[in-house]
């Protein structure tokens, strides 16, 4: 199986463009996917999951 690039909460936010925090409130509010994983660092996704549902989000599509 092939190594996915894992992004923590800070990477998603860099990639969104939006805080740390910001992105903990997507969650909060089931408004982006689910980490794919809790580590002890804390969430995790896979950066294809993210870059999909950035993608694919209405306020994203021209």
């Amino acid at each position: 199986m092939a190594e996915q690039e894992l992004w923590d909460t800070k990477a998603v936010a860099e990639y969104l463009g939006v805080t740390a925090s910001t992105v903990r409130a997507y969650v909060a509010r089931n408004e982006m996917p689910a980490p794919d994983m809790r580590l002890a660092g804390g969430w995790v996704w896979h950066a294809s999951t993210i870059r999909e549902w950035h993608e694919n989000r209405p306020s994203q599509r021209s």
